[in-house]
């Protein structure tokens, strides 16, 4: 299966999104859209003169269903001016999904995050666009999905190579388990899971990589703390796409300021060489169609330091 040119994936969404359009006066009541702007600018401070940035993005989110079938398309396309514009058509998912009785069947691009964790990504399937998002790959799934157990079989793109990725959830009462068997370019096993334990969250996943040997973990608590949520997580994962893996602890704190609003803290230690320390803090405001954020985050190692402020306005339809 090969690759569509990237100059030419947002005319493939954009052009199925016309065919939609046409569908739209006929069955209106079977499609659900989305539109998403954003602007965002960000100043970094690690030397003298800071640095500063700004973007504009957008979410355009479809889906038409017509049982049992559904269709489902993903744009984010965007641009970031800082020292050199950076630029991104934004295709992230384009797929048709037939769904009958306890058999769910699927191509196109579509997104397959495998991971549990929530501070972390001990692995990762899904490539990241220049700005950021999580992108989907093409590829088929088949998923049987009796009661309480999900066995899904997937094959996907692969740099021209086909991917194939097993995976087996099952529930049981407040736990729930899944196993994942793929191999790209060496055996990938995984287990990963979640459940509730004298009212906190507990979670985790491990991963196994094969020939050469290595591992990867993550293992998290989350509970209530007066009206906010907090979580601990500890392991060996990378902590943003695209860093390589480390031990590492991280904590969050987050706490609403009435229906509209709230805050949140974020503390990562990672024990890399050299280490290094983030601390974080962000607000939200929400409101009907708007959405308000702002944050600073310092960052600390034996060997540099850097502070960023980052404010974004999003507007919803």
């Amino acid at each position: 299966m090969g690759k569509l040119r990237p100059d030419r994936t947002w005319l493939v969404g954009l052009g199925l999104w016309a065919v939609l359009g046409c569908f739209q006066s006929v069955h209106a009541q079977n499609l659900e859209t989305r539109l998403e702007l954003r602007f965002s600018t960000a100043i970094a401070i690690s030397n003298l003169p800071p640095s500063a940035s700004w973007g504009l993005g957008a979410q355009l989110e479809a889906r038409y269903d017509l049982n049992p079938w559904r269709f489902r398309l993903v744009l984010n396309p965007g641009v970031s001016f800082s020292r050199t514009p950076n630029t991104d058509a934004g295709l992230s998912e384009l797929y048709l999904l037939y769904r009958e009785n306890e058999l769910d069947v699927s191509a196109g691009l579509e997104r397959l995050p495998l991971e549990v964790a929530r501070l972390s990504l001990p692995y990762s399937l899904e490539a990241v666009s220049p700005l950021g998002n999580r992108l989907g790959r093409w590829g088929a799934r088949v998923s049987w999905n009796p009661e309480a157990t999900r066995l899904r079989l997937a094959l996907l793109e692969d740099a021209s190579q086909l991917l194939p990725v097993l995976s087996l959830r099952r529930e049981f009462g407040d736990f729930e388990l899944e196993a994942h068997a793929l191999y790209p370019t060496r055996w990938v096993l995984g287990l990963g899971g979640s459940g509730t334990v004298a009212g906190l969250v507990v979670y985790g996943e491990g991963w196994l990589l094969l020939n050469p040997l290595e591992a990867r973990y993550a293992l998290g608590l989350s509970g209530s703390l007066g009206e906010g949520v907090w979580t601990l997580e500890g392991g060996y994962a990378t902590t943003l796409p695209l860093l390589p893996a480390s031990h590492f602890l991280a904590g969050q704190w987050i706490i609403p300021q009435g229906e509209e609003a709230s805050w949140s803290l974020t503390a990562y230690l990672l024990l890399s060489n050299p280490w290094q320390f983030q601390l974080g803090s962000g607000y939200r405001y929400n409101l009907a169609e708007h959405e308000l954020n702002a944050s600073l985050a310092t960052h600390f190692s034996s060997q540099s330091w850097r502070l960023l402020l980052t404010l974004s306005i999003r507007a919803f339809q």
